[in-house]
């Protein structure tokens, strides 16, 4: 190899990409490269750019520019390489653009790139037509950890470029998941979190196309997943309440190590606006599936993301948002401003909401949230301040130990010992609104 054996990845955009950029990690470091965190000299910087808003496309050319501009050799993949190769390729120091197809042909461009071989700077294809690409992980970077088990979404959205990124639904091959399970518990990780572009449509383009049996074959996976030795917890990725059937959650429920903590991609509290979005439930069927897990699971917690002042949006339907997050109790809720994507459906809709007007609606569903989360997190400490939780340890830095509960509330502990990676039974004492504060329960 020549004195190109320096790399740095730097990562923008959702789990997939983290769960792609640490594969690439640990290839790149079992070929003999040295990977360096951001910041750190570098001969070669992966960009694994984002592109769901303009803001991430702006993200993306910024990092690309300052990589470049630090004298690196810059390599370019993720969405935003996939939906606009020339515009990455054209940013002066890229050596070589990729898309998410072709994520797992990097190692092999950087090695030709150490030995001085001629290369095409454009190799982004089809991604419409483009397999499952191979990228998989056996050591892990940190004791939760991410496993990849499909790519693609064929939801439409109005609002949404993704498909155009991320292609159709390509699922995973079980076995390759399940050995990764394996793998990464056997190396230290006890939390294992199967992730994807669209979570619960793992299957559907292999043996489960029958809309009505949505999920199941998620359903299958997860039976398995809970089955393999050393995994002591296991987490899902984003899930849209379309998936939350009645023998769904059942099988849900029936999980020995599945945390009962969810994550819902709800968007709206409104139906009418969920129409307009295009998403395939209304906002009572959401509802609808919260209860069912709480009835099925009754320490359940939830988060979500809702989308704030999109095309239309009334003062009605922002209150019926409102209204519906107070409903369903979200321990954590992401909120985000509509942004216009161009090339989506949304973008060309008429009744735009004014910036001004989409941050005042943030803050009015900021601050109902933030009073709804003190409330919870001080009913969560009355509820565990003698039984305990149990949380993962996950870093441990001057005396104070942090991790998450079981119900993926974060969790600072004082202790002299040290607990990284370690399960431990935790009782709650107070918090301040963000994270809770507790001690270990003596043995």
């Amino acid at each position: 190899m020549s004195a190109l054996q320096t790399v740095c990845i730097t990562t923008l955009g959702c789990r997939v990409n983290q769960y792609e950029s640490d594969a690439l990690h640990e290839t790149l470091t079992g070929m003999g490269f040295t990977l360096v965190g951001p910041g750190e000299k570098a001969d070669i910087t992966i960009v694994n750019t984002c592109t769901v808003t303009a803001e991430s496309d702006r993200k993306s050319r910024q990092m690309i520019r300052r990589a470049a501009g630090e004298g690196y050799a810059v390599v370019v993949t993720g969405c935003f390489s996939q939906v606009s190769p020339d515009a990455a390729a054209a940013i002066p120091g890229v050596v070589y653009v990729c898309g998410n197809g072709e994520k797992s042909k990097i190692p092999g461009i950087l090695q030709a790139l150490a030995e001085g071989k001629p290369l095409e700077k454009d190799s982004v294809t089809d991604i419409f037509t483009a397999g499952y690409d191979p990228l998989s992980r056996h050591c892990p970077r940190r004791f939760r950890s991410f496993i990849k088990i499909e790519d693609g979404c064929e939801n439409r959205c109005a609002y949404c470029i993704i498909p155009r990124a991320r292609g159709k639904v390509r699922s995973r091959d079980r076995d390759d998941i399940l050995r990764e399970a394996a793998a990464l518990a056997a190396s230290g990780s006890p939390e294992i979190i199967l992730t994807g572009i669209e979570t619960a449509s793992y299957g559907m383009d292999t043996h489960d196309t029958d809309r009505q049996r949505y999920g199941m074959a998620l359903a299958d996976l997860l039976e398995e997943v809970d089955k393999v030795p050393g995994v002591e917890r296991v987490s899902l990725g984003s899930l849209e309440p379309a998936v939350m059937s009645r023998e769904f959650v059942a099988r849900l429920a029936s999980l020995t190590h599945l945390l009962p903590h969810f994550h819902l991609s709800i968007q709206s509290g409104s139906s009418s606006v969920l129409r307009r979005m295009r998403r395939r439930y209304t906002a009572e069927q959401a509802l609808e599936a919260i209860r069912r897990l709480r009835e099925a699971i009754p320490d359940v917690t939830f988060s979500a993301d809702v989308i704030v002042g999109f095309p239309g949006e009334t003062e009605a339907e922002l209150e019926e948002t409102l209204a519906f997050i107070k409903e369903a109790r979200f321990l954590h809720l992401h909120l985000f401003p509509y942004s216009i994507r161009k090339d989506t459906e949304a973008a060309s809709m008429p009744d735009q909401i004014p910036e001004p007007v989409k941050k005042e609606r943030l803050k009015r569903l900021e601050e109902a949230q933030n009073t709804l989360r003190l409330q919870m997190l001080e009913d969560y400490v009355t509820a565990h301040h003698a039984d305990p939780v149990w949380i993962l340890v996950e870093q441990q830095k001057d005396g104070i130990a942090n991790g998450h509960t079981e119900h993926y509330v974060e969790t600072d502990i004082p202790t002299a010992e040290d607990l990284t990676g370690k399960i431990v039974p935790v009782l709650l004492e107070s918090t301040n609104g963000k994270i809770c504060f507790g001690k270990v329960k003596d043995k």
